[in-house]
C-alpha cells in the first residue's frame, strides 16, 4: 500500500487546536506556532524563542528537532521523519481498517508511558483530535510528578 502525505498527518480544526493549547499549556506554554500534526496526534511547533520542537502527546516528551522551519522541512524528507511519522504503523492501521475521518487522529488504548502502551494496531484507534488532545494532556499532566513504576488507576469521566 502506498501511503499519501495525508495518511501521515492530521488536520485538526480550530477547536481541537484550542483544546491542545489549553490541555498542554502545562508542558509547552503558550509561546509557539503549530507547524504540523501527525496522524498519531503529536505536534511539531515553532517556539517563539526559536527552534522547532516535537511534542509527543503519548509520553509528554518535548524534543528540539530543528533550528528553523526550513531545516525542519528538510528533515521531513529524510529518514528521521520515519521515527516521527511511523509510516509502517500507519500502513498497518489502514490495512486493519482503522481509517480516520477529517479532523481525526489515532489515540492510544494504553498510553506509551505505561509498559503495556505499545505502538501497535491493537493499541490505537481513530478519534476526533480534540478528544485525543484533551485526554492525553489531562492524564499526562496529572502523572507528571509520579516516579517511574508507580501503580496508577485511571478513572475517566466525561
Amino acid at each position: 500500500m502506498a501511503l499519501a502525505w495525508n495518511d501521515l498527518i492530521c488536520t485538526p480544526d480550530k477547536e481541537a487546536i484550542e483544546a491542545l493549547a489549553e490541555s498542554w499549556a502545562w508542558r509547552i506554554g503558550d509561546g509557539y506556532t503549530p507547524l504540523l500534526f501527525t496522524a498519531l496526534g503529536d505536534m511539531f511547533y515553532e517556539a517563539d524563542e526559536g527552534g522547532i520542537f516535537w511534542l509527543n502527546t503519548g509520553t509528554a516528551e518535548v524534543e528540539r528537532v530543528a533550528e528553523s522551519v526550513p531545516g525542519f522541512n528538510q528533515l521531513l524528507r529524510e529518514e528521521i521523519a520515519d521515527d516521527w511519522l511511523l509510516p509502517p504503523l500507519i500502513e498497518a492501521l489502514l490495512e486493519a481498517g482503522k481509517t480516520r475521518a477529517e479532523g481525526e487522529c489515532y489515540t492510544y488504548v494504553t498510553l506509551p508511558i505505561f509498559a503495556e502502551g505499545e505502538y501497535t494496531v491493537e493499541n490505537l484507534n481513530p478519534v476526533p483530535a480534540i478528544e485525543h488532545f484533551e485526554l492525553t494532556g489531562s492524564v499526562l499532566q496529572q502523572m507528571q510528578d509520579l516516579p517511574d513504576g508507580t501503580d496508577v488507576k485511571i478513572d475517566i469521566t466525561h
